[in-house]
């Protein structure tokens, strides 16, 4: 480059020098000023391809990932990083077209991205999920950016990708313990009633469910006899049985020690809560034997209709009745209040 301006420079020296041999003062003057506006014009596009060699490498050092789209010339310039991300090349010329027609599933993909990315709203953030060239999964934080020339102008948006994955994950992680039980891994108490609270405010007027209560019988004596070690191994291998048992939209909980809860949407009738309660009664005795848990238990269980009026609070309170029923009936069975 520095060769193409020595090139320059001296022919116009040569023009200017002419003008001076014939007189032309003026001219020679205004010739020395376009040397001297050349000189600073180079001058400014190295300062800028500087600039811009470094902006690239910091970019390649981070989790970052970049794009321009250029309005006027309908052309996208993608960093290296973000083009192996979205599998596109660096420059893209009539973006539009291309974005538009192009075939290759995973120019689509990549060209569907910088489409959410360039719509997005200033100041906005969007979060999308990309499958990376590895096969992987990952969640990046997208932000755009608009420049505009000295006439308010839209001429170029600039966006940005960050890779979030690891600290979504984290989130994630931290939810799950949050709302799980740290002993048998399903819902906590604090989860379960409140899914179960606000299933009750959601469900429709005509829709019939039920809930259900459970604990070990003489549980207690399981604790004292055999430690607390076989305790906790009887409440994950039941826990363990009842997720096996419940329907894919049941709400399995654990209220505290050796109780339990299910609420079940959409019943189709008591008949199905008793055979469902039964079923229970059953996996216990099969999960709670001796090789399985450590001793031989039982469970009584105690179920109620679901009123549209009830809340978590009425309709727990109901269960409770029935499983206190069920204890005076001697255990190890099941009772439903409609």
């Amino acid at each position: 480059m520095a060769d193409g301006m020595r090139r320059e420079v001296k022919i116009v020296w040569e023009f200017v020098m002419a003008l001076v041999r014939d007189g032309w003062l003026a001219a020679a003057l205004l010739g020395m000023l376009l040397i001297i506006c050349a000189a600073e014009m180079w001058h400014q596009r190295q300062l800028l391809r500087n600039n811009q060699q470094r902006y690239w490498w910091v970019l390649t050092a981070t989790n970052m990932y970049v794009f321009e789209y250029l309005l006027d010339a309908d052309v996208i310039n993608l960093s290296s990083r973000c083009a192996r991300l979205l599998e596109v090349p660096q420059q893209i010329y009539q973006y539009t077209l291309v974005a538009r027609y192009t075939r290759d599933k995973r120019m689509q993909r990549g060209m569907q991205c910088i489409r959410q990315v360039v719509h997005t709203e200033e100041g906005q953030t969007l979060q999308v999920e990309l499958e990376r060239p590895d096969g992987s999964f990952g969640i990046y934080r997208a932000h755009s950016h608009g420049f505009y020339d000295e006439r308010g102008q839209l001429i170029s948006i600039v966006g940005l990708l960050v890779d979030i994955t690891q600290e979504v994950q984290e989130e994630r992680n931290l939810r799950t313990r949050a709302e799980l039980d740290g002993l048998t891994q399903i819902y906590n108490s604090g989860t379960i009633r409140h899914i179960v609270e606000t299933s009750l405010r959601q469900r429709h007027p005509q829709e019939q469910s039920a809930f259900v209560m459970l604990d070990v019988d003489y549980f207690k004596g399981v604790n004292d006899t055999y430690g607390h070690q076989v305790g906790d191994r009887v409440l994950k291998t039941l826990a363990s049985g009842l997720q096996g048992a419940v329907r894919a939209a049941d709400l399995l909980g654990r209220l505290g020690g050796d109780e339990f809860c299910i609420y079940l949407p959409h019943i189709p009738d008591k008949g199905f809560l008793q055979k469902f309660c039964e079923r229970l009664n059953e996996v216990a005795r099969q999960q709670l034997t001796v090789e399985r848990a450590g001793c031989a238990c039982t469970i009584s269980v105690g179920a109620a209709i679901v009123h549209p009026e009830d809340d978590f609070a009425a309709v727990y309170n109901r269960a409770d009745q029935a499983l206190y029923l069920s204890k005076t009936k001697g255990r190890n069975t099941n009772s439903v209040q409609v």
